[in-house]
């Protein structure tokens, strides 16, 4: 898909049919954080479905693939695991909430608090996007360098303070989870088809 020419998705096949699907970036956040809790895997699944489709969708398996190919903004896990060379957690919705609003604010003049809609594909690569001289990606950096014998005294006592300013909650990278979630039914916790009612 090329964003300049095509519409952003506003729905995805099920069993043949066209289902609309919640596209708003609200809803992907709010995924994230699903998949940051300790929700079990079925509760996830179940919340996760309500969240992207209003319903649990009669094809469960078919319904779970297709809403985590709209989370990956049309990617397949194999193309997101390959664009991710590191694993380590680089952002939280719920701690950098307001280094997030004030970029977008800043730099895209958005208010995210008062738009009535954004598409979830447009708000990541926006995100993906910020300029490295904002607050957020400054942060995300602190998050992720590594300090070396090669930096002097100060710039390691420096980074060193950074990443302790910085640093999130210790819970699993959400791309992790997602892919793991992914595999829930191929993982012995299958979850039964839906029976349509005659």
């Amino acid at each position: 898909m090329n964003i300049l020419l095509d519409r952003t998705p506003k729905s995805v096949l099920l069993a043949g049919h066209e289902v609309k699907i919640s596209s708003d970036f609200r809803v992907g956040i709010r995924f994230e954080l699903l998949m940051e809790s300790d929700k079990s895997d079925i509760e996830k699944v179940n919340k996760a479905l309500e969240l992207y489709y209003g319903y649990v969708p009669d094809a469960v398996s078919e319904a779970i693939d297709q809403m985590l190919w709209f989370f990956r903004c049309g990617e397949t896990s194999n193309e997101t695991k390959k664009g991710k060379q590191s694993m380590k957690r680089l952002y939280s919705y719920e701690y950098d909430q307001y280094l997030i609003y004030t970029a977008f604010l800043y730099y895209y003049g958005i208010d995210l608090s008062n738009i009535k809609y954004l598409h979830w594909w447009k708000f990541k690569k926006m995100f993906v996007e910020l300029p490295e001289d904002s607050q957020m990606k400054k942060a995300m950096l602190f998050r992720t360098i590594r300090i070396s014998s090669d930096m002097s005294i100060e710039q390691r006592k420096y980074y060193a303070e950074m990443k302790r300013i910085y640093a999130l909650p210790e819970v699993t990278n959400v791309t992790h989870k997602a892919n793991a979630f992914a595999n829930i039914l191929a993982n012995g916790m299958k979850l039964p088809e839906r029976e349509v009612e005659s």
